[in-house]
């Protein structure tokens, strides 16, 4: 079980997850310990479903630990936590992250751009030749964090397949830890995701 520290008011806390990385829609639990309040709720920023945000969830204490489940976002990817004391106080965010992943990505190789992954994808999964790549936009509704989830769409060609005509067209996305980590490949689709 993966443990992080959040700070909320004169408190330092402990937040562990299990699983520390989560399937798509599989929900994942929340301990928090060291934190003294009457109410403590989280939510699972850049999280939706059915593009819908995923509402803040209220976790339950027992024997001064805080316990709860956390709605499982409706895409992969990376999401920090936030919590707070209640509705109306203020929002705490922590560098703890929920990894919403297929089994192996951890295992995937690290690149320094987006595009290297998505280079990396054509020439080692899809084993072709690049012909154009291109970032595009996170679609409408999608809510996550920019900064950790990069999408390029690319144009290749499969060998003996040289023709225009031939191209193929995938979307990678790939997606990082954190602002300063390494990009991976989050996953290849034939539309935006």
């Amino acid at each position: 079980m993966h443990a992080c520290a959040v700070v909320i008011g004169l408190a330092v806390g402990l937040i562990k997850l299990r699983p520390p990385v989560a399937v798509l829609q599989q929900r994942a639990s929340i301990v928090v310990t060291g934190v003294s309040t009457r109410a403590l709720d989280v939510r699972v920023l850049g999280a939706s479903a059915n593009g819908r945000r995923l509402p803040w969830t209220r976790l339950r204490a027992y024997g001064g630990v805080w316990h709860g489940t956390l709605p499982a976002p409706g895409l992969r990817g990376v999401y920090r936590l936030a919590l707070r004391a209640g509705p109306g106080t203020p929002t705490v965010r922590s560098r703890c992250i929920l990894r919403v992943f297929e089994p192996g990505t951890l295992a995937r190789p690290t690149f320094s751009t987006a595009d290297d992954v998505a280079r990396w994808w054509v020439t080692t999964i899809a084993g072709g030749r690049l012909v154009a790549l291109r970032r595009w936009p996170l679609p409408d509704g999608d809510r996550r964090d920019p900064r950790l989830h990069q999408l390029v769409v690319v144009a290749y060609n499969l060998p003996g397949h040289p023709a225009v005509a031939d191209r193929l067209g995938i979307f990678v996305t790939a997606v990082r830890d954190g602002e300063s980590a390494r990009w991976r490949l989050l996953e290849a689709t034939i539309a935006p995701q």
